[in-house]
């Protein structure tokens, strides 16, 4: 049987930021089978999507490019695709690109820039240990973060995560 991997890209942002990782999951799911796709499903007594997602993205934070990867058994056209899922999926959330790729994502070349409001508490030297501030302004803070091994709370202290966005992108591909 053929074998396809799909890369999704998406953001999640406005009243879609505050669903759950695993709620998000599952309708990511639902709306790949709503649009009857030829999905692969994973052999054995409870057959499963075969899908990967990014790292979880913490509630309430804003993700500007986030993905995930869906295996098919056969290709289709992706821009219909892109149409037709954008109009199952909830208010602030938005596929903005699909690919087809021959490599699955590996976390360690995983990364992701953060948008960090200054009136977020942050421990600058723990971001230093974790990643690296790429952008200093009055108001704002831009961070890159390695996204394997990375933890929320130990950059960010008061774990309220409210204005915070996250761009991710994989290490030696353009997206």
């Amino acid at each position: 049987m053929d074998r396809f991997r799909l890369r999704v890209f998406y953001k999640k942002e406005g009243v879609s930021r505050f669903i759950s990782h695993l709620s998000f999951c599952k309708l990511i799911e639902r709306s790949l089978r709503r649009m009857d796709l030829p999905l692969r499903f994973s052999e054995g007594f409870s057959p499963h999507i075969k899908i990967s997602f990014c790292p979880p993205l913490p509630i309430p934070i804003s993700g500007i490019n986030e993905f995930f990867e869906v295996e098919v058994c056969s290709k289709f056209d992706l821009d219909f695709f892109v149409e037709n899922i954008n109009l199952i999926l909830p208010e602030g959330t938005m596929v903005k690109k699909s690919y087809w790729t021959e490599h699955k994502f590996f976390i360690s070349s995983v990364y992701a820039i953060y948008t960090i409001p200054l009136k977020e508490a942050i421990i600058k030297e723990k971001t230093k240990e974790f990643g690296k501030i790429i952008e200093e302004k009055e108001n704002y803070i831009k961070a890159i973060f390695k996204m394997e091994n990375f933890s929320h709370k130990k950059v960010f202290v008061n774990g309220i995560f409210d204005g915070i966005t996250r761009e991710l992108f994989i290490q030696n591909e353009q997206i």
